[in-house]
C-alpha cells in the first residue's frame, strides 16, 4: 500500500485509503447528500422550558453527576429499569472514542490502515496522560497500566470501528465536506448543572455551506429497534441545545454496520419536541428510583 504523496491538511478529510464502493456505501451517501428541507432553528422556548422542567423533576445534586445519552435515557424509561453502576473501562467502552479519531487519521493521510491508526492514536492519549498527569481513573492511565492482552483487544475493538467508519460511504463524492472525530455535543441543564444531556454521533456531513444544512451519522451496535427514532431525535434535540447559534442538522442518519441497516430521520420542529418529552419523562422516572432507594 502506497504512502500519501503529499503532506496531510488536517482540516480537511482527504481520501487516502483503498475502499471498495461496495452499493451499500453508494446508497448511503447518495441518502445522506440528498438535498432537504430548510434548515429549522431549535425553538428557544422549547430549551427554556425543558430547562425549567429537568431541573425540576431531576435527581437532587446529591445523587452524584448524571451525563444522560440514549442508553440511559431509554433505561430509564424501561418497564424494567437498570441498576446505575460506576462507570469503568474496557476494550468495549474505548472502541468508539479511538475508532473515530484513528478513522480521521486514516482518511486524512495520516496512516495507512486503521491498524496503524490505532495504535498512533492509543501511543498518543498515553504520552498525553504523562505529559499533563491526568487523573488516574482516565482513558490514557487505564491504557498506560493495561496488559498486553486487554491491550489487543482494545486493539481489535477500536480497529473494528474505524473500519466501519472508512468502508461506510463513497468518500470521493463527501470527503471535503465531512468532519470527523469531534467530540460530541454536550448540554449542561440550566439550573440543574449537574444534569447534562449527550447526544452521540460520529459524521457531520456539509450538504448546503451557504445555508448551514448538513447532516449528522451516527454509528449504532446490533440492530434498529423501535426506539432507534427517539436515539436518533436526541442527536438532533442535544445538537440544537448545546449550539443554539447554528440551524438544526437536516437530518440525522443512523447506521447499524453490522446489520446493514440505517434510517435517516428528517429533522423539524416535532422532532425536537418528541425528544424533549421523553427526556423529561426519564428524568422523573429517575427521580422516582432514587426516591423508592431512599425509602428502602
Amino acid at each position: 500500500m502506497t504512502k500519501p504523496d503529499v503532506a496531510p491538511r488536517h482540516d480537511e478529510v482527504t481520501l487516502r485509503y483503498p475502499v471498495t464502493m461496495l452499493p451499500r456505501s453508494r446508497a448511503l451517501s447518495d441518502l445522506i447528500l440528498e438535498p432537504g428541507p430548510t434548515p429549522e432553528r431549535l425553538d428557544l422556548g422549547l430549551r427554556r422550558v425543558l430547562a425549567h422542567r429537568i431541573a425540576a423533576s431531576a435527581p437532587a445534586r446529591s445523587w452524584g453527576a448524571m451525563r444522560l445519552d440514549s442508553y440511559s435515557i431509554l433505561a430509564a424509561l424501561d418497564e424494567r429499569p437498570r441498576e446505575r453502576r460506576a462507570f469503568s473501562w474496557s476494550p468495549r467502552a474505548t472502541k468508539r472514542i479511538l475508532g473515530v479519531r484513528a478513522a480521521h487519521r486514516v482518511l486524512s493521510g495520516q496512516c495507512a490502515t486503521p491498524t496503524e491508526a490505532v495504535r498512533a492514536e492509543i501511543d498518543d492519549v498515553i504520552n498525553r496522560t504523562e505529559q499533563q498527569h491526568t487523573r488516574p481513573g482516565s482513558l490514557g492511565s487505564w491504557l498506560e497500566e493495561s496488559t498486553l492482552g486487554v491491550r489487543a483487544a482494545v486493539i481489535g475493538e477500536a480497529v473494528a470501528h474505524a473500519t466501519d467508519i472508512i468502508t461506510l460511504l463513497e468518500w470521493e463524492s463527501v470527503r471535503e465536506i465531512t468532519t470527523i472525530g469531534q467530540a460530541d455535543p454536550v448540554w449542561a441543564v440550566p439550573g440543574a448543572p449537574w444534569i447534562s444531556l449527550r447526544g452521540r454521533r460520529d459524521l457531520e456531513v456539509t450538504l448546503d455551506h451557504e445555508h448551514h444544512e448538513r447532516a449528522l451519522v451516527a454509528l449504532r451496535p446490533g440492530r434498529p429497534n423501535p426506539h432507534s427514532i427517539d436515539d436518533l431525535s436526541l442527536v438532533a434535540l442535544v445538537e440544537g441545545l448545546s449550539q443554539p447559534e447554528k440551524p438544526l442538522p437536516t437530518r440525522i442518519v443512523g447506521v447499524w454496520p453490522a446489520s446493514g441497516k440505517s434510517i435517516s430521520l428528517e429533522v423539524t420542529r416535532s422532532t425536537t419536541q418528541h425528544a424533549a418529552r421523553f427526556v423529561v419523562d426519564a428524568v422523573s422516572k429517575m427521580r422516582e428510583m432514587v426516591g423508592h432507594k431512599s425509602a428502602a
